[in-house]
């Protein structure tokens, strides 16, 4: 009896020590397949993962934004091309969902998809998630340039509130990045009202 225990707990061990190498190598691969950009083979091999979730969000993102281009430019420029871009970033939008689905409470997804959600024009969607952002994550400073460039080009959207907070937040930047964010502000035509919230010593070099 204690010969046959013995063996069963070798062939236990046996066996943990090959899925544990099994699931190591799994990872490698995905990783690997992630830095050669063969994203659509990372997700055929992996399972409910976020990391590949973002990378085909980005990658679905970045064919949008050249799409885009390519019809604001008139290059090949179609409704059908137009549609294109707004498909893939529709398909750039369901995967941070679904990065955020797996690991909600990361911040940086929802700002990966508060991204393409300005791009989208979604209105609603932005009020949503910039609130959203704001709850989850209040003291992630990480955030904070990526968020305000956002929020500056939807500006007229978001509602008092956050409007309140994002400026108290602007009013904490170093110099550099708030030169940074009002250069988004200006391109969007939103720095007027910005400029008459901050300090005017905070905002003169910007809004002389």
């Amino acid at each position: 009896m204690t010969h046959l225990s013995a063996k069963l707990k070798t062939r236990l061990l046996a066996a943990a020590l090959i899925l544990a190498a099994l699931a190591l190598f799994h990872a490698a691969l995905v990783s690997s397949l992630l830095a050669l950009d063969f994203t659509n083979a990372a997700e055929m091999v992996s399972i409910n993962d976020p990391d590949v979730a973002e990378a085909q969000a980005q990658k679905y993102r970045t064919l949008g934004v050249k799409l885009d281009e390519l019809t604001s430019e008139g290059q090949q420029g179609s409704e059908g091309q137009k549609l294109d871009a707004e498909s893939a970033f529709t398909t750039s939008l369901g995967y941070w969902q679904q990065a955020i689905s797996l690991r909600p409470s990361w911040p940086y997804y929802h700002l990966g998809a508060l991204d393409v959600e300005v791009y989208l024009a979604d209105k609603v969607a932005v009020q949503q998630r910039i609130k959203h952002i704001i709850q989850l994550a209040p003291n992630e400073r990480g955030l904070d340039k990526g968020l305000l460039v956002l929020a500056v080009i939807a500006w007229q959207w978001l509602e008092p509130a956050e409007k309140q907070w994002l400026l108290n937040r602007m009013a904490k930047l170093k110099y550099s990045t708030l030169k940074y964010v009002f250069s988004y502000a200006k391109q969007a035509d939103n720095h007027y009202d910005i400029c008459t919230r901050l300090p005017w010593k905070k905002v003169r070099g910007l809004c002389g």
